[in-house]
């Protein structure tokens, strides 16, 4: 009997401990506002205009910055609507990545998301203000030799283009991945989709063509799936 009474009493412990953390991981329903809700629109919209930037861009056929300038420039429509796509993608994702602050219930990832959210955003501000340059890259590319257009594109680069150049991608790019953990982190996501959200401009990289920019789609599934429910939730 001695040895019952402290047995029972671990038990009991135990299940307390227990109903104790199901009612922590059971943090309630989530409540967006209404701007919050336009945000995950927002925040859906983004990868598919990404995926359509992706996939109507012009096809390097040669290195460096000459072949850059020449795709671009030898077929300016499609160049356009590419470089459109994808800088709405960004604006988009600017306002998609404050609205994820709409997911947060309780204290889980109160401080982290909110700082995932404002690295992406900056980055995401950065990197639509650089898609300027495609515009006067089809323009110079048409206009001047090919030499002419190189030397132009690297004497517009100077110190402060590259600052804002490399923020925007550090930003924006490591950004949607810390955004993704922030998520899972706020259990807004599953854990096992967050490293996702690290490979979306890496796998459109080793030059798939339309598959990789497909594969990337896939890879903003964090987002999409903190879109869709920032826009279903009652």
């Amino acid at each position: 009997m001695d040895l019952f009474v402290p047995t029972a009493a671990v038990a009991e412990a135990a299940e307390n401990a227990s109903a104790r953390s199901s009612r922590t991981l059971d943090l309630g329903p989530v409540r967006p506002n209404r701007l919050q809700r336009i945000g995950g629109v927002a925040l859906l919209a983004a990868p598919l205009l990404f995926t359509g930037g992706m996939l109507t861009s012009p096809e390097q056929t040669s290195p460096g910055d000459a072949g850059y300038i020449e795709s671009l420039a030898a077929d300016p429509a499609l160049s356009l609507v590419s470089a459109n796509l994808l800088h709405y993608g960004w604006v988009a994702l600017a306002f998609g990545a404050i609205a994820t602050l709409g997911l947060l219930r309780g204290t889980r990832g109160r401080v982290f998301l909110p700082i995932a959210a404002m690295i992406l955003a900056f980055g995401a501000v950065q990197m639509s203000g650089l898609l300027l340059s495609d515009w006067f890259l089809v323009s110079a590319g048409n206009t001047l030799t090919i030499d002419q257009a190189v030397a132009m594109d690297a004497a517009a680069k100077e110190w402060s283009v590259a600052i804002w150049q490399y923020s925007g991608m550090v930003g924006g790019i490591l950004g949607i991945g810390l955004v993704s953990l922030a998520l899972a982190r706020a259990k807004a996501i599953s854990w096992w989709i967050a490293p996702l959200g690290f490979l979306p401009w890496i796998v459109p990289a080793f030059g798939l063509g339309p598959v990789g920019a497909l594969l990337g789609l896939v890879c903003y599934a964090p987002l999409l799936v903190a879109g869709v429910r920032l826009v279903s939730s009652r």
